[in-house]
């Protein structure tokens, strides 16, 4: 049989054969009814997921490093440069710049590696506006205790810290974390209080009460937007003397002082405004509604209290830096984040009334609730 005659019976037998039953046929492969296949998701979010460490380690890798304020200035730099001035083999020197550029930390033109914008603005050492003590604690102490998060799952109980033996977070802190802290508590605070001073309108009070203050990032910006508004921070004294030195810094010592105490016992009166800021979500709900009725009592008529924080939609969905922030709550403290709808019932029942919820974003915020005192 010719060639193309066999190729025309192979095809054909392909297509339809007689069945060993006589007089019947049967159906071959190419006459059977396809089969749709459900279509799958797109696993990628997952891989995002899984791996969402690395991008951070890279950016902590090279913080750590000093890649970016090695950079500051426009300062480029080849894989070679690099290498010698810190002091790394070639192979890695190149995987970190490239990394980085990747994630938009670096950029490169004519052969040089250069810091994008965003990282000179806030990734080089002595900048204004230096996030690097967040990107730090994160690295240092974070990271670890989210290692530990089924812990705290099944225990209920902080992994960054022992409260069987410790009777704070900050108890028995090694004196380098607890720096560490506290730059990163500053820096998250700095960019965040200037939002949040674009957003509520402070010209309407006198004077500011930070609950809680800490390095008094928040008073030092909102002061700096609104030229008549005094502040004080209030805090545990050694916190103040923290930010007596903060405000000292900023030339401001004329406009914000501190006040040492515990605002579980007391809070400072002759104040119009209270500020809240990421401090709710380290207490639980019978602490919080106990600080919401202490404000409410040293507050005048008129006066009123702003809780800024990264709060959870009230469908207890999201938003996931809200959600996720929630989760680290759990490693590091008794709280979460809590919902506008929460915020706002407990300040009724404090006493507050207009109560409403705005909304921005920043690192360390996506809203504030506030409520007034009739």
């Amino acid at each position: 049989m010719p060639t193309d005659q066999r190729a025309a019976a192979h095809r054909t037998t392909l297509a339809r054969q007689p069945d060993s039953i006589s007089g019947e046929t049967r159906l071959r492969a190419a006459d059977q009814p396809i089969v749709a296949m459900q279509e799958l998701p797109s696993a990628v979010p997952l891989m995002a997921l899984s791996t969402g460490f690395w991008a951070f380690k890279t950016l902590a890798a090279a913080h750590e490093e000093g890649l970016f304020s090695h950079l500051a200035g426009g300062a480029g730099t080849t894989v070679a440069d690099l290498a010698e001035a810190l002091g790394l083999h070639p192979r890695p020197a190149e995987m970190l710049l490239t990394g980085c550029a990747a994630l938009g930390l670096l950029e490169k033109t004519d052969g040089r590696y250069r810091n994008t914008p965003l990282s000179e603005a806030f990734l080089v050492r002595g900048k204004p506006y230096y996030f690097g003590g967040f990107v730090q604690m994160a690295d240092k102490r974070l990271y670890a205790g989210w290692g530990n998060l089924n812990e705290a799952l099944r225990t209920n109980r902080p992994t960054t810290w022992d409260p069987a033996v410790q009777r704070s977070m900050f108890d028995g802190e090694d004196p380098t974390m607890l720096a560490l802290f506290w730059e990163a508590m500053h820096s998250l605070s700095t960019m965040t209080a200037r939002k949040l001073g674009e957003v509520v309108d402070f010209n309407g009070f006198r004077r500011l009460l930070d609950v809680g203050g800490g390095s008094g990032a928040y008073d030092i910006e909102l002061c700096k937007l609104y030229g008549e508004l005094r502040a004080t921070v209030f805090d545990l004294p050694h916190v103040a003397a923290i930010a007596a030195g903060k405000i000292a810094e900023a030339s401001l010592t004329d406009r914000i002082g501190t006040a040492g105490g515990s605002f579980f016992e007391q809070l400072p009166e002759d104040h119009d405004v209270h500020l809240l800021s990421m401090i709710l979500h380290d207490w639980d709900e019978a602490k919080n509604r106990a600080l919401l009725r202490r404000c409410f009592e040293a507050l005048p008529s008129g006066g009123a209290v702003i809780i800024s924080e990264l709060l959870v939609n009230d469908e207890k969905t999201g938003p996931a830096p809200a959600a996720l922030m929630s989760l680290n709550m759990l490693i590091e403290t008794e709280g979460r984040n809590y919902t506008p709808s929460e915020y706002s019932a407990w300040l009724e029942e404090a006493g507050f009334r207009h109560i409403e919820t705005v909304w921005f974003d920043a690192p360390a915020a996506n809203g504030a609730v506030i409520g007034r005192k009739p």
